[in-house]
């Protein structure tokens, strides 16, 4: 599967969550989200543009293993992504130790889905970072992607943003970058 997806820092959750119900957007569940990222002693997943997470959620009950690869594009957040749920992600991850991956810098969030016609929109606020919204569209293959990338920049339309407001860098990058600065 190829996940489409933007991502823009915004300014407070109320106006977006308002404007995305305006357009048609239907709300969803709102959950706690822990995500501990891995990074491989034989690659370097930074420098590949490569993640691989075990994400938390409803305080532990549920945990997904996921790989994302390198970003297919200059302009969005598109990548392969590779998802399946763990029965115990305690357990996937003393198995991703024990070969050989260590963890890094975790993320933690409080996130709102959205639902419309196939499209997800989160209202993501990040612990230590702040409140970003992200639209996304899952396409079966790559031939799909730029019909979808076009679907994500009307609705950013709708909703008074555009292409140059996004950032493609990961929470986690953006997570590491105040580490550093500190």
């Amino acid at each position: 599967m190829t996940e489409v997806e933007i991502k823009l820092p915004i300014c407070g959750r109320a106006d977006i969550e308002q404007k995305l119900q305006r357009i048609g957007f239907l709300a969803g569940r709102r959950v706690e989200e822990s995500d501990v990222y891995f990074n491989s002693t034989l690659r370097d997943f930074r420098k590949t543009d490569e993640a691989l997470r075990i994400r938390s959620c409803d305080k532990g009950r549920r945990a997904f293993l996921t790989y994302k690869g390198p970003k297919v594009d200059a302009v969005s957040m598109t990548r392969k992504e590779l998802e399946t749920e763990v029965g115990d992600g305690t357990v996937c991850q003393a198995i991703l130790e024990s070969l050989g991956y260590r963890p890094v810098s975790p993320v933690r969030k409080i996130r709102q889905y959205y639902q419309r016609d196939g499209m997800t929109a989160c209202v993501d606020e990040v612990e230590n970072l702040g409140t970003f919204l992200e639209l996304e569209i899952v396409v079966p293959s790559e031939k799909e992607r730029e019909t979808a990338l076009r679907q994500i920049e009307k609705i950013l339309a709708e909703l008074g943003y555009s292409m140059a407001d996004t950032t493609r860098v990961s929470y986690l990058s953006m997570l590491e970058k105040n580490m550093q600065m500190k």
